[in-house]
Formats: C-alpha cells, sequence, structure tokens
C-alpha cells in the first residue's frame, strides 16, 4: 500500500514542479496549481515515508 501512496504522491510532485517552471514563463493560475499540487505531492510522500505499512 505504501508504494502506491509513493508513486501518487511523487506523480502529483513532478507535474507540480512542471507547472511552476511553465507558470514562471506564462500563465500565474499554472504557478498557483503547481505550487499547491507540489505541496501535496511531497506532503503525499513524505506520509508514506513516516508511516510505513
Amino acid at each position: 500500500m505504501s508504494d502506491i501512496r509513493m508513486v501518487i504522491g511523487g506523480l502529483f510532485l513532478v507535474y507540480g514542479v512542471i507547472l511552476v517552471v511553465a507558470g514562471a514563463f506564462g500563465d500565474a493560475v499554472n504557478l498557483w496549481t503547481g505550487l499547491a499540487m507540489a505541496v501535496f505531492g511531497g506532503a503525499f510522500v513524505a506520509w508514506s515515508r513516516i508511516r510505513r505499512i
């Protein structure tokens, strides 16, 4: 189960970073959405690392 959380969190984190980079050069919506996704993905990965099953 923790592997699934790690994959999902990693995908959110990677896509959030991509949106932050795109938002830095373009639309502000991408920047804020990317920041939110990166924080959520980081929290998901941290939760998976801290709470092993």
